[in-house]
C-alpha cells in the first residue's frame, strides 16, 4: 500500500498543531493577473474539440518560450505534451516507458519519485549525495549502481529539497552513463526559473545529440505561480513522447481545456507581475542561510530553488521526530529521509517575507539555545 505523499501527511500534523505556524510558501503565491482571468473567461464560453496532445497554442508558444530563453528546438506537434502538472507528467512518463521488474537509479535527495515509479511495477534505486561534496551528483557512484534490470536514471535539475543544480560537464557526464547502459534519461526540471547562483540550469534537452532517450517534465505552477490550473508538459524525442502520448489518453485523455487557454496566456503575456517574486529569491535564501547559521545549524547553499536542506543533527532527533519538534516551534520543515537523505536533516522553505523569515530565525535560535548550542556570527557558507 503507499503511503501519503510525505508534504500533505506533514500538512496534516501541522494543521493538528494549530495556529502558530510561520507562513512560508515553496511556490510564488499570487493572484493571476487580468490578461490571465480574462483568457480563461472567454474559454469558459466556448467549445473545443478534443485534442489529447493539447492545445496546439500552448504547445507552439511553449517551443517558442524554449527557444527564446534557451536556444532549445522542440517540435511543437511531435515533441511536446500537455499535462496535469509534472508530477501527473512524470508518473504518466514511467507507467508509459517502464515494465514490471525494472529499476530506476536515482541521485539523492530527491523529490518525491519514489511512489510514482512503484506505481509503474518498477523499483527506484537511490545514490546518496554528499553534502560534503555540496550534494553533487557523482556519475561514477551512480554508474556503480546500475544492474542488468536498470532502465532508466532520473534526475531532479535543479534538485528539490537541495537546492543543487548540475553544471553542465556534470550533466554531459550522466547522460553519458545512461548512453553506454542504454538507459532512459528522465528529468524533472520544474524549478528552472529559480535558479539564482552557481552554474546556471542546463536542460538536458540541450544534450540530446549525446542521448537519444531522453524524456523532461516540467510544471506551470512552479514558474508561473499555476498551482491551482494543475498544467505542465513532457518534453521528450517523438519515438518516445508517441507512447507516452498514448498512456495519457489512457490515464486522463487530456486536459481541461480553460486551464490551458489561461496557461497560453500566462506563457505569452507580460511577466512584470511575477518576477519581483523571483527577483527576491537570492536574497530571501541568504536571510534565511544567516538565521540557519546563527543559530548554531548548518546548511549547504543552495544554487535555485526555493528551499535549503539543514543539518539539524546537534539536537539529537532524526525523522518524524524532528519534524514534530520542529512543528512545536511553529516551524514546518519535512525531514531529509522523506527525500531518501539524511533523516537528521529538515527542508527549511523560504517563499516568505521579510518578517516570516526574520521569525524563523528567531524560532531557530531560541530551538537551538534550549539544546545548548553554541550561536555563531550571522553568515552563511558552503560547507
Amino acid at each position: 500500500m503507499l503511503e501519503r505523499l510525505p508534504a500533505f501527511a506533514l500538512l496534516d500534523r501541522a494543521h493538528a498543531h494549530g495556529a502558530g505556524s510561520v507562513p512560508m510558501a515553496g511556490v510564488p503565491v499570487l493572484p493571476m493577473p487580468d490578461h490571465v482571468v480574462e483568457a480563461a473567461r472567454r474559454a469558459a464560453g466556448q467549445v473545443f474539440p478534443r485534442r489529447t496532445r493539447g492545445s496546439a497554442e500552448l504547445r507552439m508558444a511553449i517551443a517558442g518560450r524554449l527557444a527564446a530563453e534557451h536556444r532549445l528546438s522542440a517540435d511543437p506537434e511531435t515533441e511536446l505534451l500537455i499535462t496535469h502538472g509534472a508530477q501527473h507528467g512524470m508518473s504518466v512518463v514511467l507507467r508509459a516507458l517502464l515494465s514490471p521488474g525494472d529499476e530506476v537509479v536515482i541521485p539523492a535527495p530527491t523529490y518525491f519519485f519514489d511512489g510514482m515509479v512503484r506505481m509503474a511495477g518498477a523499483r527506484p534505486v537511490y545514490v546518496g549525495s554528499r553534502e560534503s561534496a555540496d550534494w553533487d551528483h557523482d556519475p561514477d557512484e551512480v554508474e556503480a549502481a546500475v544492474t542488468p534490470a536498470t532502465r532508466a536514471l532520473l534526475i531532479c535539475n535543479p534538485n528539490n529539497p537541495t537546492g543543487y543544480v548540475p553544471a553542465r560537464a556534470r550533466l554531459e557526464q550522466l547522460l553519458d552513463v545512461a548512453a553506454r547502459h542504454g538507459l532512459l534519461a528522465l528529468s524533472d526540471e520544474s524549478y528552472a526559473r529559480y535558479v539564482h547562483d552557481g552554474p546556471g540550469y542546463v536542460p538536458q534537452m540541450l544534450l540530446r545529440e549525446r542521448h537519444p532517450d531522453m524524456v523532461t517534465v516540467t510544471s506551470l505552477s512552479k514558474n508561473y505561480a499555476f498551482t491551482s490550473w494543475r498544467v505542465g508538459y513532457a518534453h521528450a524525442p517523438a519515438h518516445l513522447l508517441e507512447r507516452v502520448h498514448r498512456a495519457l489518453e489512457w490515464d486522463a485523455i487530456n486536459v481541461g481545456d480553460v486551464p490551458q487557454a489561461a496557461a497560453h496566456a500566462v506563457i505569452t503575456g507580460p511577466q512584470d507581475w511575477i518576477e519581483p517574486a523571483f527577483a527576491t529569491m537570492r536574497e530571501r535564501r541568504d536571510l534565511l542561510l544567516s538565521g540557519v547559521h546563527a543559530a548554531g545549524l548548518r546548511a549547504v547553499r543552495p544554487d535555485a530553488g526555493i528551499f535549503a536542506l539543514a543539518d539539524f543533527s546537534p539536537l539529537g532527533v532524526a525523522g518524524r521526530d524532528l519534524e514534530d519538534l520542529l512543528l512545536e516551534r511553529g516551524l514546518t520543515a519535512i525531514a531529509g529521509d522523506a527525500f531518501h537523505g539524511p533523516a537528521t536533516h529538515a527542508r527549511l522553505l523560504y517563499g516568505g517575507t521579510h518578517e516570516s523569515l526574520t521569525e524563523v530565525a528567531n524560532r531557530l535560535a531560541a530551538l537551538t539555545s534550549v539544546a545548548g548550542l553554541p550561536a555563531r556570527a550571522p553568515g552563511s557558507t558552503r560547507r
